[in-house]
């Protein structure tokens, strides 16, 4: 398997299928993934373990034509959004924490992440199939004591972070009960954001064939590496940071840029930088404005596929919630 940015876009994307749901149906994934085109996308997909969803956190594995696997990330995010990314990271990441990396344990040794991806892989390990019961490693495990197992791990924002500290996991894991297994992992991360230290950004940068994909004008992946360019952004005459959303993301920011840790990029060995002009509607906050530069239906897929999103039910842009629906009396 090499590095295959188009089905991994189709693949971040459909998470976010049921992101305001309570209910995650298989039915709709399967749907989904039996659609993705022949070529380059490795259509039609199936899915094969999940989808299962804890506390938030949303995780499916799926087979490509060509007989590969893939394990891909929604995150806690809501739709992707940079209100529902921040709001999310400023109450549940604990940036201002890093603790030690514990695949392997090492102790004294730098590698670090931040305590919140933490409790999200934590999240991650604790999933199980809610067919089989089977959990994820033990699903992988059995996947590569057949044959020589070839895993693309993908996600979009807070799922593209996952997909890092998940690939680091399963490096680790997947052999502790038989050495002699053989797997291959692959890394496609799109718009993630930094939530580790220098000393676990450099081994995973050393580690991994890694595909990043960025929108320069993104700011989640500023997040937490580099909090002063998200302060000053956009640049006028695009909608003030500042000036729209002063309490709520603005003074928190301020906040942690002077007090949280040092958090250092991963240096990808495929990067694949890019820039979305800002729209700067004069009528637009700077939420609104960062959240279609973050979309992974507007930004990330088109630019990784070369083609419009297909559509998803009730895919909203704004980062405003889909309603959940009501359960009905018995």
């Amino acid at each position: 398997m090499a590095l295959n940015k188009v089905a991994a876009a189709y693949l971040s994307y459909f998470a976010y299928i049921d992101d305001a749901l309570d209910t995650v149906q298989p039915s709709d994934f399967t749907n989904l993934l039996g659609a993705v085109p022949k070529g380059t996308a490795n259509g039609p997909w199936s899915l094969s373990w999940g989808p299962a969803v804890n506390n938030g956190v949303l995780a499916y594995v799926a087979q490509g034509a060509d007989g590969t696997y893939a394990l891909a990330f929604r995150g806690t995010d809501v739709d992707g959004s940079v209100a529902g990314a921040f709001e999310n990271v400023l109450a549940d990441a604990d940036a201002f924490f890093l603790v030690p990396w514990l695949y392997p344990q090492q102790p004294g040794a730098p590698r670090q992440v931040s305590a919140g991806i933490n409790d999200a892989l934590a999240l991650v390990i604790g999933m199980t199939d809610p067919t089989t019961g089977l959990s994820l490693l033990d699903y992988l495990r059995g996947l590569a004591a057949k044959q020589n197992l070839q895993l693309m791990v993908t996600g979009h924002s807070l799922g593209g972070a996952l997909a890092v500290v998940a690939t680091a996991w399963l490096q680790d894991q997947l052999p502790k009960l038989n050495p002699a297994l053989t797997f291959t992992l692959w890394p496609h991360t799109f718009a993630a954001p930094t939530m580790w230290n220098a000393g676990f950004a450099v081994s995973f940068g050393k580690t991994y064939t890694y595909y990043a994909a960025v929108n320069s004008n993104d700011i989640v992946p500023m997040g937490w590496a580099n909090l002063k360019g998200i302060l000053s952004t956009y640049a006028p005459p695009g909608p003030a940071l500042k000036d729209t959303n002063y309490y709520s993301i603005y003074v928190p920011l301020e906040i942690l840029s002077a007090t949280i840790p040092t958090y250092t990029s991963i240096v990808a060995s495929n990067p694949d930088p890019f820039t979305i002009a800002p729209v700067k509607e004069p009528n637009d906050s700077w939420t609104a404005e960062a959240g279609y530069m973050h979309s992974m239906q507007l930004q990330y897929f088109p630019h990784a596929t070369n083609t419009t999103a297909p559509p998803l039910p009730g895919t909203t842009k704004t980062g405003v919630a889909r309603p959940r629906a009501v359960a009905q009396a018995a």
